[in-house]
C-alpha cells in the first residue's frame, strides 16, 4: 500500500511540475561554446547548436538539404553582455546542459585570460564544469567551431571522441575539463593547462558542400600539445614529448599507452605500448630542498621499429629493453627540467608538499622560487619486454 501511495504522489508531482518547463520544440540544444577576442577587443561567443530538422548527411529527401549543426555568434563588451545578446538572434531558448566542449581562441587566452569566463560560467545552473577545455592553437575558436569534420559532421563531437581512441600522440585518456582547470588554478595554487586543437588543413571548410570531397584532411582537426597558463592567461605551449610525459606523471595517460623513441643509432624510430604500468611521481622535502621522485614499472609490447637491433637472441632483447628504459628516463628528466625553467608549477608540486608535509612546507614556502629552481629529480624506470612482436629476427640481410 505504501509503494502504491508513493507512486501516486510521484505521478501527480510530475504532472504539476510541467507548467514551468520549456517544451522541447522551444529549446535550442547547444553542444559547444567558443570564445574569441573580436577585432575591436570585444568578447565574441560562438555557439554550436544541433539542428533537429537536419540529417547527418545533410540530405533528406529530394533536393532539400539542411545542416545537422549550425553556429551562431554574439558579441559584447564583456562575457556577460555577449551571453545576453545571444537571446536576441535565436528563435529558441538556448539549452546548455548538453555542452561538451569549451574552445578558447589563442589570442583571447593570451590577452584576456580565463578569469572572467570562469567567474561567469561557474554561476550558471545549466552549464556544468565537466565539459572539455581546449585552446585553438595559433587560431580562433570560431575557425574550429565552424568545421564540419568527416564522419561526425561536428568538430565538437570529434574533439570529444578523440580521447576515446588509443594511440594518440599525447596519450591523454580523458582530456582536461574546465573543472580541472578551476581546481588547479583557484584551489591548488597550480599553473593551469588545456589541450590544444587545430585544423589539419588551413583552408576554409565551413561550407557543408566540402564534405563531399573525398580528401578527409580538408575538414579534419587534431589535438596538439598542452597550453600552460600563468594564473588565467596562456603563456606557453609544451612540446608533444613533454605533453606525453605530463600525462604519465599525472597518471592521466591511456592504458595501454603508446610511446615512440628514437633508435639507438639516431636514425629511425621504435614504437611500443606501455601496459600494466605502475607509476609513482611525488616531490618530497629532504634536507631543506625539494627532491622529485619518479618510479615507473611496467610491461612493454613492441609495436614497430625501423632500425636494426637483432631480436633473435636474449642479448638483443635485453639491449633494446635497456635502451627503452634510458630513453624514458631521459624524457622524464627533460620534461621536469623544462617545467623548472618555466617557473610554472603545472605538476602541482606546491600543493602536494602542502598536503603531505604541511609543517615543513609552511617553514619553507616563502623560498619557493629558489627551491623549485634547485629541485633535484630522481627517475627510476623498470620496464620489461613482454613481447618482441610476431617476427623474432628483424635483422635479416636483404642483399
Amino acid at each position: 500500500m505504501r509503494k502504491k501511495l508513493l507512486l501516486l504522489c510521484t505521478f501527480f508531482l510530475l504532472l504539476c511540475g510541467c507548467n514551468a518547463q520549456n517544451e522541447l520544440d522551444e529549446l535550442l540544444v547547444l553542444t559547444g561554446i567558443g570564445i574569441d577576442e573580436s577585432e575591436d577587443g570585444n568578447v565574441k561567443l560562438i555557439f554550436r547548436a544541433v539542428n533537429p530538422h537536419g540529417s547527418k548527411s545533410g540530405m533528406e529527401g529530394g533536393s532539400s538539404s539542411q545542416s545537422p549543426n549550425y553556429t551562431f555568434t554574439s558579441e559584447g563588451k564583456n562575457i556577460i553582455e555577449a551571453f545576453s545578446n545571444i537571446h536576441s538572434i535565436l528563435g529558441r531558448q538556448p539549452f546548455y546542459s548538453h555542452v561538451t566542449a569549451l574552445v578558447i581562441g589563442e589570442a583571447f587566452a593570451r590577452n584576456k585570460g580565463l578569469k572572467d569566463i570562469v567567474n561567469y560560467l561557474e554561476r550558471q545552473d545549466q552549464l556544468r564544469d565537466s565539459y572539455l577545455l581546449f585552446v585553438a592553437k595559433e587560431s580562433s575558436a570560431e575557425s574550429i567551431m565552424n568545421v564540419f569534420t568527416p564522419i561526425e559532421n561536428s568538430s565538437v563531437f570529434t574533439m570529444e571522441s578523440m580521447f576515446n581512441i588509443t594511440g594518440g600522440a599525447n596519450t591523454m585518456e580523458d582530456g582536461i575539463k574546465l573543472e580541472d582547470f578551476i581546481k588547479w588554478v583557484y584551489g591548488d595554487d597550480r599553473a593551469g593547462a588545456a589541450m590544444g586543437v587545430e585544423k589539419v588543413d588551413t583552408h576554409s571548410s565551413s561550407n557543408l558542400d566540402t564534405l563531399n570531397n573525398i580528401d578527409g584532411n580538408m575538414n579534419a582537426i587534431r589535438l596538439t600539445s598542452l597550453g600552460i597558463f600563468n594564473k588565467s592567461r596562456l603563456t606557453e605551449w609544451l612540446s608533444i614529448k613533454d605533453t606525453r610525459t605530463f600525462a604519465f606523471l599525472t597518471d592521466t595517460a591511456s592504458s595501454p599507452a603508446p610511446y615512440t623513441i628514437a633508435c639507438p643509432e639516431g636514425e629511425g624510430s621504435i614504437s611500443f605500448l606501455l601496459k600494466e604500468r605502475n607509476i609513482k611521481a611525488e616531490p618530497k622535502l629532504e634536507d631543506g630542498r625539494i627532491v622529485y621522485h619518479v618510479d615507473l614499472k611496467g610491461g612493454v609490447i613492441l609495436d614497430g621499429l625501423t632500425c636494426s637491433p637483432s631480436l633473435a637472441s636474449q642479448d638483443g632483447i635485453s639491449s633494446l629493453q635497456n635502451w627503452i628504459k634510458e630513453s624514458l628516463k631521459q624524457d622524464f628528466l627533460e620534461a621536469l627540467e623544462n617545467a623548472k625553467k618555466s617557473n610554472l608549477d603545472y605538476y602541482g608540486i606546491k600543493n602536494h608538499l602542502y598536503r603531505n608535509d604541511t609543517r615543513q612546507w609552511e617553514q619553507m614556502k616563502d623560498n619557493w622560487e629558489q627551491l623549485y629552481a634547485e629541485m633535484e629529480i630522481k627517475v627510476n624506470i623498470r620496464v620489461f619486454m613482454e613481447s618482441p612482436g610476431a617476427r623474432v629476427d628483424n635483422n635479416e640481410d636483404e642483399s
